[in-house]
């Protein structure tokens, strides 16, 4: 394999390098750095890869391109960076870079394949229910067919799912109205977690927003341009254009933070893009709107994309704050990665599970008894591994739990 080219891309590529002085003070907050102590897993190391590739110093061989792939995106190394390098646009841009390199495009993966396929997604929905409901889920996991056919690791982050519901065009407020907002529902978390975007429905009605679903909008493009495929990336960017540009509305609601930081950077209609939880901290209250007690310890993940990309961690814990009774502490440890990262838990499992066990240590020592998280990839992958050590700990968006909470 060769070097990449020298085009406008990589020599954009070597200027942003350049900027990083090499104090290695990333290093301390490095996920994959802290797990190998390898230094070509770490944010430092990799920016030295990416500079001599850019530059023609270094061939693109497989072991380069795995210390690439296995970055987790997760933005901690920008936080702490005092040169302010945009580490992640410099990584996508690679990547992106490497994926033109190809001499084919890479097929897509199944995870790919269900982001964009809203048909398929139905299909799988049912399939599952139907599956929960005979019991040949578990069967089916017991006798090692899953396993068999290579779909151990998906079945294992799908939760038990009820059948998804269809969604209408518009929710009219149900008080008195102060604007329209729009909800963009996601491939996952539509087929995951409706709980959580009806939930926020309820809420913005009740504040007295009216709420846009158009039935066009596509997944938002995370998991497709992280990985290189900047071409399916913006046709779905232009999906979600056509989907939203014609509304007037305040702002395009995201439940989940991943999509939420990719939508703002990517913006694709020109509307704000908001978190739901930030969304609502900032909305006014009106004195009516009570919430029940709750005599429950809750630990509260903040997700990368919420905590470094949004920058909007706060939010959540302002609105559980409204429900009386509750206890409620940060997990330990928030400051860095589960090791969900989009794909990244289906695509670097072993990674992915080490630093997720972290957590689910972190939680045990907390003796919460509700899990809160604001991105639904994280909640798929910390769901995953409750599961799997047979853990009655539930896991909630919160907004989840404040429509739960909600008195009148």
């Amino acid at each position: 394999m060769t070097s990449i080219p020298k085009t406008k891309t990589s020599a954009q590529i070597k200027q942003e390098t350049d900027r990083c002085v090499m104090c290695g003070l990333c290093l301390p907050h490095c996920p994959t750095y802290l797990k190998t102590r390898n230094e070509s897993e770490s944010p430092r190391g990799r920016i030295s890869l990416m500079r001599a590739l850019a530059g023609g110093e270094l061939a693109l061989t497989e072991q380069l391109q795995g210390h690439l792939e296995s970055c987790l995106l997760c933005r901690a190394c920008e936080v702490k960076c005092p040169s302010k390098v945009n580490y992640a646009s410099i990584m996508d841009a690679t990547r992106i870079a490497i994926a033109q390199q190809q001499p084919a495009p890479p097929k897509p993966s199944s995870l790919e394949k269900l982001a964009t396929d809203n048909t398929l997604r139905r299909k799988l929905n049912r399939l599952l229910w139907l599956a929960d409901k005979s019991g040949l889920r578990a069967a089916g996991r017991g006798l090692g067919i899953t396993r068999a056919m290579g779909l151990e690791r998906l079945e294992q982050l799908a939760p038990p799912t009820p059948l998804t519901r269809s969604w209408h065009s518009y929710y009219p407020a149900s008080a008195e109205k102060r604007a329209d907002v729009a909800l963009f529902t996601g491939c996952f978390s539509d087929l995951f977690d409706q709980q959580t975007l009806s939930a926020s429905i309820l809420m913005l009605n009740r504040l007295g927003y009216g709420v846009h679903v158009p039935a066009t909008q596509t997944c938002c493009g995370a998991l497709h341009y992280h990985k290189g495929d900047s071409t399916q990336a913006a046709e779905l960017a232009r999906q979600n254009h056509q989907a939203f540009a014609e509304l007037e509305i305040e702002a395009i609601i995201s439940t989940a933070s991943g999509c939420g930081s990719h939508l703002q950077e990517h913006n694709p209609s020109g509307h704000p893009i908001q978190e739901i939880s930030q969304f609502l901290a900032n909305a006014h209250w009106p004195e009516h709107i009570q919430f029940k007690p709750l005599t429950k310890q809750i630990a509260v993940h903040d997700p990368c994309s919420l905590r470094n990309t949004l920058k909007a961690a706060e939010f959540p814990y302002q609105l559980l704050h409204k429900i009386p009774q509750l206890k409620i502490v940060p997990l330990p440890g928030n400051e860095r990665c589960c090791g969900g990262a989009g794909s990244y838990m289906l695509d670097h499992p072993a990674m992915a599970d080490n630093l997720r066990q972290d957590k689910l240590d972190a939680l045990t020592a907390t003796e919460a008894d509700i899990l809160v998280t604001s991105n639904i990839g994280c909640a798929l992958h910390l769901m995953s591994g409750l599961r799997s050590e047979h853990r009655k700990t539930v896991v909630r968006h919160p907004v989840t739990l404040l429509a739960e909470q909600l008195s009148n």
